[in-house]
């Protein structure tokens, strides 16, 4: 699949988010705020890539013939689960807060 470009620009700001909390957790340093950033950051971009995707698969994406379906879920999932992105927010406010 041809990824449109602000797609890919999204991916890569992702994955430098995710390296600086690394990055910064490896040296000892206060990562939370950059920690939820990425979460937050990365979990919107994987559900509007999977749902681009799903689309471009039409009514067939959605069944369980084509594995767009289990990664559309899977990304969606991930925005409410796994520390839901109102979570995100609270955590990066909180701690922007403290810092002023």
């Amino acid at each position: 699949m041809v990824m449109h470009p602000p797609k890919c620009r999204q991916q890569h700001l992702t994955r430098l988010g995710v390296d600086n909390a690394a990055g910064l957790h490896d040296a000892g340093r206060p990562f939370l705020t950059e920690a939820a950033m990425a979460k937050l950051f990365s979990s919107q971009v994987a559900e509007r890539v999977t749902s681009l995707a799903l689309q471009l698969f039409g009514g067939v994406g959605y069944t369980k013939d084509y594995p767009v379906e289990k990664l559309y879920r899977n990304a969606k999932v991930g925005q409410i689960y796994e520390g839901t992105s109102n979570m995100q927010l609270q955590t990066i406010a909180k701690q922007i807060m403290q810092r002023t």
